[in-house]
């Protein structure tokens, strides 16, 4: 039901800050971009939901010597929802990695120095030693999501679960298998996620007005980082082969990329 960008990176999502040289894990498929969904056919349980700006991601990578924390804002894109058939449902997530921060560190410098490494060897902010091209930051930008199928959801007409009351609003959640694409870094894999949605109504409204919905990763993506060709880079881009000793020990080869996104009808 949604399509779940990547969060990112995120989201990834959302590749952080790490990649692999040694270990010689195969790029995944180079794209620029990814083929569109196919929505559900139009109707009056259809509805366009576009994912608010608000909407974030957080990305883990855990390694034997630090564990690093970091998390997008500026969420983007837009989900097609059939109401009465969840599992028709698709849409597109993208994740503004330009916006990645890191939160490991007790201290502030720590987190802007690491924060620095993490958009440098994403290639979507300048480095300490230099500055990227805008063209190449632009490219590398956006983690996408884009849905292909719907798989096992708890409920396949949403119009038909009880509402429960969540502070001021009726919600009625579903829960759900989503399989799509996950496009980092200029290289796309075939990632799934446990999802659940929530759908927010006024007390007593109608089932098929939601007001606005909450969808959150109940698994995270994992990103492999090298199949996506993130590995230490300098302030120009360049494959900085004095920090490979970083990788699968200080810094990890793996990201796990959460998604807490909230959409709303398209006008």
């Amino acid at each position: 039901m949604t399509r779940i960008a990547l969060g990112i990176t995120g989201v990834a999502l959302l590749a952080l800050v790490a990649g692999c040289d040694d270990k010689k894990t195969n790029l995944a498929p180079a794209a620029s971009s990814l083929a569109p969904t196919t929505p559900p056919p139009s109707g009056a349980s259809t509805m366009k939901l576009v994912i608010d700006n608000a909407s974030k991601t957080t990305i883990t990578l855990d390694a034997p010597k630090e564990n690093i924390k970091a998390s997008t804002t500026g969420g983007m894109g837009s989900l097609d929802v059939d109401l009465t058939h969840i599992g028709q449902s698709r849409g597109e997530i993208k994740m503004d990695l330009s916006t990645i921060t890191t939160n490991t560190f007790a201290e502030a410098d720590k987190n802007a120095a690491q924060t620095t490494h993490a958009r440098t060897w994403l290639e979507v902010g300048d480095g300490e030693s230099g500055k990227l091209e805008d063209k190449v930051k632009e490219q590398n930008r956006y983690a996408v999501y884009a849905i292909r199928a719907i798989e096992n959801p708890s409920a396949p007409d949403i119009t038909k679960v009880a509402p429960v009351k969540e502070d001021a609003d009726d919600v009625r959640t579903v829960t759900m298998r989503t399989k799509g694409e996950l496009l980092i870094h200029g290289h796309k894999v075939d990632r799934e996620s446990e999802v659940e949605a929530k759908f927010h109504y006024p007390v007593g409204g109608d089932a098929m007005k939601p007001m606005w919905v909450g969808i959150k990763t109940k698994t995270p993506f994992h990103v492999v980082l090298a199949e996506h060709d993130v590995k230490p880079r300098d302030g120009f881009g360049k494959i900085a082969k004095g920090s490979f000793n970083l990788l699968g020990t200080k810094v990890a080869d793996n990201a796990d990329i959460s998604l807490d996104l909230r959409a709303k009808p398209q006008p």
